[in-house]
This record gives C-alpha cells, structure tokens and sequence, in this order.
C-alpha cells in the first residue's frame, strides 16, 4: 500500500501549515486494507448520511485526468467523530499513496445547521498521467478509507500500461509546487466587490473574476446542485401529487 498507509506519522502541533494538518500526537496509519473502488452515490444518500464520499466534477462528465473535481465527505456516515481543533483531515495520492500523500491536508468544514452534521470538502486538480486516485480520511486518532477513486484517461492512452503514466506522473509532481497545486483546501472566501454582469460593479469600482455555477441551490431538490452558487430556477416546483 505504500509508505504513507503503512508508516507511523508524527504530528507535532496543533496548528495548520499550508492546508496540511498537524496534531500534537503520534497517530498511526490504518492497516493495509483491501481498497475501495467506490460508486457515486445519490446527492440525497451522501446528505443524509448513507453514503460517506461524494464528488462534483467542473464539466459535469466522469472524473477524468486533466480535470478538476471536488471531493466531499460526510463523517456521519462513518462516525468518524471530527477533532475539535480542525475537523476531518484528507490523505491521499495519485496511482499510489506516495504520490502526494505526505501529511493530512485540512479539509474546509461546511456547517449545515443544527439538524446536520458538518460535511468537508477539498478540491482535486488531476494530473494528466493520474489514473486513480487512493485516499483516506482522519480525525487524527482515527482513519476511515483507503478509497479509490478511478479516473477516465485520455482515448488515446487507453492501452498504454501503468508504467508509461507512473512515469508520466513522477515528472508531472516533480515540479516545485505540484502536488499543493493538485490537492488543496477548498476556499469559504467572501467576495464583496466584483465585476458581476454587463460592467456592473459594486461601490468602490474594484474588479474581480467570480466563478459563477449556475443551477438548482434548494438542498431539499432532487435536481440540487451542491456546487452552484446562482439559483437558474430549475428546480422542479413542489407538488402534493405523486407525480
């Protein structure tokens, strides 16, 4: 399973250090185990706890290299109890826990009122050469994982063998920088001054760019779209009959 799933790992202090996590004890890796392939679930079987992991890609297709995605991960569903100082904790890698792994990365906690438990969610931006992706959750005493999440690789390297995209992928993260740049803390960051639609602009006249999803906001729809943040009203309208 490699060395990050198999070796003791020493976390000094309580504090975050670049979205990675370290805890004041000596926590032990979970024992190799054999992976989960798992299967996305309903959004409805993920809220309400049924299932533990859930994904959105940015493009709507399969998880695919190249492409970016966003993990999310419901402890109630594995009573995983979320540690007081900073909640859940991601680990993992690409084709195998080394790849990345290193040390738990902070997830951001999304607070769902006093009837939900806390999900967590962290961002993925796949390498090309990436075919799977292995990774596990922590509390910083105790695991739940590993899982493994496949990705669609491009048509044609279909019938290239692992070997050509270990390599690919040794030299994609060899890079200063990549693997932050590949698993990384989603953001909870507040945007009040932009540039919106048609030049219009809030007081002040300061411009950004915003990442504007449309789709169904209401967490009660089936057609709710957990990463859209503009309401396009296609949520389907209540009604008393079965149909």
């Amino acid at each position: 399973m490699g060395a990050s799933l198999q070796e003791h790992q020493r976390w000094k202090s309580s504090v975050k250090t670049s979205g990675k996590i370290k805890a004041a004890a000596i926590v032990e890796a979970p024992p190799a185990e054999e992976l989960k392939d798992f299967v996305l679930p309903s959004w409805a079987d993920f809220d309400i706890g049924r299932a533990p992991v859930y994904w959105k890609t940015m493009n709507g297709l399969p998880p695919s290299s190249g492409e970016r995605l966003k993990l999310f991960y419901n402890p109630a569903a594995t009573k995983l109890t979320p540690n007081e100082e900073f909640g859940i904790a991601f680990n993992g890698g690409f084709n195998q826990p080394i790849m990345c792994g290193g040390e738990p990365r902070a997830m951001l906690r999304k607070d769902r009122g006093k009837a939900d438990s806390p999900i967590y969610t962290i961002q993925i931006c796949v390498p090309k050469h990436a075919v799977n992706l292995i990774f596990s959750f922590t509390n910083g005493g105790e695991w739940d994982g590993p899982y493994r999440l496949q990705f669609q690789v491009p048509k044609a390297w279909r019938n290239r063998d692992i070997d050509f995209f270990n390599q690919g992928l040794t030299e994609e993260l060899s890079r200063e920088g990549a693997c932050e740049k590949a698993i990384f803390p989603d953001t909870s960051i507040v945007i009040d001054r932009c540039q919106i639609m048609g030049n219009l602009t809030s007081e002040g006249g300061d411009r950004c760019e915003l990442d504007l999803v449309t789709g169904c906001t209401d967490p009660g729809s089936p057609e709710y779209n957990p990463l859209a943040n503009v309401d396009d009203g296609s949520c389907p309208p209540y009604s008393d009959s079965e149909d």
